[in-house]
């Protein structure tokens, strides 16, 4: 899976990155937790720590659209989860 990202911004208030990411594939769809678990290696972060809040999937183009939040650490996450 390859992930491209369209935006990577760090939020220092909230403790968090916001990212919108583009992942290419092929075969069948990856789930959820492939993409988080690509998402933090990516970022450097615990897979505990990143949440998907979006998914858009193109299986015809090989392709998922998404938007996750990537927390500092898992208190950060709790604060800024509901």
């Amino acid at each position: 899976m390859d992930i491209d990202f369209s935006r990577y911004e760090r939020e220092e208030e909230r403790r968090r990155i916001e990212i919108d990411f583009t992942a290419r594939f092929v075969g069948p769809i990856p789930s959820r937790s492939e993409i988080v678990d690509a998402l933090a290696l990516l970022s450097g972060a615990d897979p505990a720590s990143v949440v998907l809040d979006r998914l858009s999937p193109r299986a015809k183009k090989g392709e998922v659209r998404g938007k996750a939040r990537v927390y500092d650490d898992a208190a950060a996450r709790s604060a800024g989860e509901r």
